[in-house]
């Protein structure tokens, strides 16, 4: 074989005398291949090693996720194929394509082992050769890892960007919403004829769920209410937002026999339960609303009632005493498809007052335990001394002191009517 001259050139031949490299020829097999030929498959078994004689190659390892990448480049003077065989591998570690027209010269297993066995300058090129191809693919590795580290950088602020961007959007539309819900809360005083209401909220959250309202019906007739919707922010807001407009649009006088009646409140919730489901909930049971509703008569005090799934009981308070308008509540909004509610009477007296509270006021807690019902059975009691009534301003005072640095763990909502001693017809 007249291959000395390229047989000289190729590095796991280098250093071999002539009549080495003499008695090596006759081993080899001359090979060519075209542009795209598949020297070396990645999955079959390691048979030969590969002398590049002439043309260039490419190295081409598939990954476990089936994408093939490209590793190294070959050109003359390169081999390959020795590992496989070093390792007695069952499969070469990656394919060897040819790029554009390829000559090599090849040796099979058995004279490649009997050549690296026979000829130490052989062994030492292999090694050279694994050192130089480690050298290699570790400065690869270490130039990916920085480009990797440089375009994750750039993602990263790149994403902290757009992430900034909506946090800045989202504060200023909770900012919006927030606005909106307090000015949707009833003046924290309002006075009607004989009778003073106060009201209070406090969110745990930028946004609650809970509410409290009072307005006139006619001129005889004011309706106070409460709820809670299960929940906190956005959500709760909104939902509660559409229940306070459906019960001030549903609380109104209807004629009957030839007479204005105020409708009942059980009848109201009744409805709202109906608009609810069908609009809100869907039947969905974890979507529901706890709600108080009450029509006040200032002529005599006269108070018609209802409640759905209120978990607080409203609180009758004179300076004597302070105790629960009702025992049990009827199933909150949203539960029971085509439920109907009762409506309850109470008749107030003069220097009584009306409190209604939700959960959040009873439950809140510092490290001793909870504020609890006696604690503001006691403060009831104490603030409706006072000429003006019972103000929940100072009920609130007494909670937020009780829990110290620790912020409410559910909303705060109050609301208190106190019937004065002045004449309540117009």
């Amino acid at each position: 074989m007249n291959g000395n001259s390229s047989l000289t050139g190729n590095k796991l031949l280098a250093g071999l005398s002539p009549e080495q490299l003499a008695l090596v020829s006759p081993l080899l097999r001359r090979e060519e291949f075209s542009d795209g030929d598949v020297i070396v498959s990645q999955h079959l078994p390691p048979e030969r090693v590969y002398l590049l004689v002439d043309g260039y190659a490419t190295v081409k390892k598939r990954l476990p996720d089936s994408e093939e990448i490209e590793i190294a480049k070959l050109a003359a003077g390169d081999f390959f194929g020795e590992l496989g065989i070093l390792r007695d591998a069952r499969e070469h570690s990656a394919s060897v394509v040819a790029t554009g027209r390829v000559k090599t010269f090849s040796l099979g297993r058995d004279d490649f082992t009997r050549l690296l066995y026979d000829y130490s300058p052989v062994a030492r090129n292999i090694l050279s050769n694994i050192v130089v191809q480690l050298q290699d693919m570790n400065q690869r590795y270490v130039a990916s890892l920085h480009a990797e580290k440089v375009e994750l950088e750039r993602q990263v602020l790149e994403r902290t960007r757009e992430l900034a961007a909506v946090g800045e959007r989202l504060r200023r539309e909770l900012a919006l919403a927030q606005t909106i819900q307090r000015n949707l809360l009833p003046d924290k005083t309002r006075s009607f004829p004989g009778v003073m209401v106060t009201t209070d909220y406090v969110p745990c959250e930028e946004l609650g769920g809970d509410v409290t309202g009072v307005f006139p019906v006619d001129d005889h007739h004011i309706a106070v209410y409460g709820g809670d919707v299960c929940g906190h922010g956005i959500y709760a807001a909104l939902v509660m937002s559409y229940v306070k407009k459906l019960i001030e649009t549903s609380v109104k006088r209807m004629l009957i026999n030839r007479q204005y009646v105020v409708k009942p409140p059980g009848a109201v919730l009744t409805s709202i339960n109906h608009s609810f489901i069908s609009e809100i909930s869907q039947g969905d049971p974890e979507i529901y609303l706890t709600l108080f509703l009450g029509v006040l008569d200032l002529r005599n005090l006269s108070f018609e009632y209802s409640s759905a799934g209120t978990h607080v009981p409203p609180l009758v308070v004179s300076p004597e005493r302070a105790s629960e308008l009702f025992d049990t509540s009827d199933y909150p909004i949203g539960h029971v498809p085509g439920h109907e509610y009762d409506t309850r009477k109470y008749v107030f007296s003069r220097g009584e007052a009306f409190l209604f509270l939700s959960d959040g006021v009873v439950e809140a807690r510092d490290q001793s335990g909870a504020f609890g019902m006696g604690r503001l059975k006691e403060l009831s009691r104490r603030a409706a001394r006072t000429e003006a009534g019972l103000d929940v301003s100072s009920i609130v005072a007494s909670v937020r002191s009780f829990l110290g640095d620790a912020p409410p763990q559910d909303d705060m909502c109050l609301l208190a009517m106190s019937f004065t001693a002045a004449d309540p017809r117009p």
